[in-house]
Parts: C-alpha cells; sequence; structure tokens
C-alpha cells in the first residue's frame, strides 16, 4: 500500500512538471509568427540561440569558438559578430547595455531582447552611466588592432599619434612600423603615400586645435546683456530648452515660461517636443545667464556654440 501510494504521488509529481513544463513552452513567445526552422538570438550568451518550430523555442548552442549571426542564421566567427547580452527581464522598461569589445555601438535590452544601437559621431557609449557621452568622458579604450576582422589576416592600421608610423596586426597584436622619409600612412589604402595624398589629423594635433579654438573663443567672452524671456514670440503650448540642464524645459503660455522636467534618465529633446533618450538630444548648458559666451562644438571643428543670455 504505502508503495503504491509513493508511486501515485510519483506520478502526480511527472505529471506536475510536464504541466509546468508545457506551460512555460506555452509562455515563451519568442518564435510566435516565425517561420519554422529560423534561428533567433538567445541573448545570454554569445553561442547560444534558439530554433523556431510550431511557434515555440528549442534552445542550441554553436561549437567552440563560434558565435551566433542572427543575420546570417548560422554560427560564424567572433569577429564577424557584434553580440548583444541583455539582463533577464519581464519588464517592458528599457535598458542600455555595453557591447564587448565595442565603444560606439550597444544594445538597447526590452524584456530581454535586445537591439543594436550606435551613438552619433564623435560620442561613445559610457558603460556605466548606461548613455552616450563625449569620448574624453567614458573610459573606453578603443584597441589598435581592429576586433572586426580575421585575425589571422594581417592588416595595417594607422598611428593614431604619429601620421608617418602605423601598425601591423596579426594575431590580435600590433606591431609598429614606419614609413620612408617624406612619406605619411594612408589610413585609405592602408599603405605609405605621398604627404600631398594624406590627411594628417593626430590626437595631439586635435588637442592643441581644440585648446586653441578655447583660448581664442575665451577672449570673445562678452559679460553684459541683459536676461531673455525664453518664451518671448514662442506659441501657447509649445516646450521650450532650458538650457541649465539637460533635463529641464519651460512650457510656454501667454510668453509666460512655466520650469518643469523630464523623468530621470531623460533629456528634453525640444525639436520632437518630448522627452527623449540622451543619445538622442544634443544638449549643452549655459552656465552664465547674462552675455554671450562662445564654445567650441564637440564633434564639429566648423560649428561652435553660442550661449546669450543663457540661451544656447
Amino acid at each position: 500500500l504505502l508503495s503504491g501510494n509513493m508511486n501515485r504521488v510519483w506520478l502526480l509529481a511527472v505529471l506536475l512538471e510536464i504541466l509546468l513544463l508545457q506551460a512555460a513552452l506555452s509562455n515563451n513567445t519568442r518564435c510566435a509568427n516565425r517561420p519554422d526552422g529560423v534561428f533567433i538570438n538567445d541573448f545570454t550568451a554569445c553561442d547560444a540561440f534558439y530554433t523556431c518550430l510550431r511557434g515555440e523555442a528549442f534552445p542550441g548552442v554553436c561549437p567552440i569558438g563560434f558565435v551566433f549571426n542572427e543575420e546570417l542564421q548560422l554560427c560564424d566567427h567572433p569577429w564577424n559578430v557584434k553580440c548583444l547580452i541583455c539582463p533577464e527581464s519581464d519588464s517592458f522598461e528599457a535598458t542600455f547595455e555595453p557591447i564587448d569589445g565595442e565603444c560606439t555601438y550597444y544594445s538597447v535590452c526590452v524584456q530581454g531582447i535586445g537591439e543594436l544601437r550606435e551613438c552619433a559621431q564623435g560620442l561613445q557609449f559610457d558603460p556605466v552611466e548606461k548613455t552616450c557621452d563625449l569620448a574624453e568622458n567614458v573610459n573606453c579604450e578603443i584597441p589598435l588592432c581592429p576586433n572586426n576582422v580575421n585575425p589571422n589576416v594581417p592588416i595595417s592600421v594607422p598611428n593614431p599619434s604619429d601620421c608617418s608610423r602605423y601598425y601591423i596586426c596579426f594575431m590580435g597584436e600590433a606591431s609598429e612600423r614606419e614609413c620612408a622619409p617624406t612619406l605619411l600612412f594612408n589610413p585609405e589604402t592602408r599603405l605609405c603615400d605621398l604627404e600631398e595624398n594624406v590627411e594628417c589629423f593626430t590626437k595631439l594635433k586635435m588637442f592643441k586645435h581644440n585648446l586653441l579654438v578655447c583660448v581664442v573663443l575665451a577672449a570673445f567672452i562678452i559679460t553684459t546683456g541683459a536676461q531673455r524671456n525664453p518664451c518671448l514670440g514662442i506659441p501657447d503650448g509649445m516646450f521650450v530648452n532650458d538650457f541649465t540642464s539637460c533635463e529641464g524645459y519651460f512650457l510656454c503660455m501667454s510668453e509666460t515660461p512655466t520650469h518643469a522636467q523630464c523623468p530621470p534618465g531623460f533629456y528634453f529633446n525640444e525639436a520632437q517636443q518630448l522627452c527623449d533618450f540622451p543619445q538622442n538630444v544634443f544638449c549643452h548648458v549655459c552656465n552664465q545667464q547674462n552675455g554671450v559666451q562662445l564654445f567650441p562644438h564637440p564633434t564639429n571643428c566648423d560649428q561652435f556654440i553660442t550661449c546669450s543670455n543663457g540661451i544656447s
């Protein structure tokens, strides 16, 4: 009798486990409305993927040394794939996650599913603050040898500090070389070339250029003038930038500004008239309410920013 009861308990446990498994599979919507035989990312590991059959997702793993490439629907070499890893979550709230070996690309994750995004030109993704920022504010070292090429094939890359020098990358190692006298390394042809054919703008030159711009512009700072009304001439119901913070803005009614603030983690986007992700907004804070200030543009040497009475 005891043995029979134990068998019944075991049978009930097995049935319960089967029911739970079926429920889990039925709740798995990753493969909903996808054709049979399609492979999709797992997003928990670079070598993991799912096979879709009858609307259900069945896990799989690539061979050792390979990662899954959803675009090509195969297991591929790591240098051909930007691997998106997302935390497991049922929340609809988006998170921004770094991509290993990348400084400008990142992943937007919602409910454990990632989508590739790229920072605007001149910006890098900050893995700590989880946002795109100026390169000098981000602790992300771009490797000399690119990670998106076959390491078994030699490739020449420029020296960022000296246009007459370059590196030969092979098997992940960089070996420095120097062009012959009067020649400079041409990043486009990846060969040493005549100086007139090469546009040389090293990090050192860029720093000196930006420093010179700052010194020159500082001489033009004007400290007179009255503070402007940000809603002057603005139609009722329009939102305008605060310019004292990236999150702040004003609602204009009868040319009277009413201050408001975006939720944490969002910046005000005046062009779109809404609170937006920081990577979609160019924000410059004017720290002087009176007079005119000129600032160099962080990513474009041909442009500059004017702060006039606290308005950019």
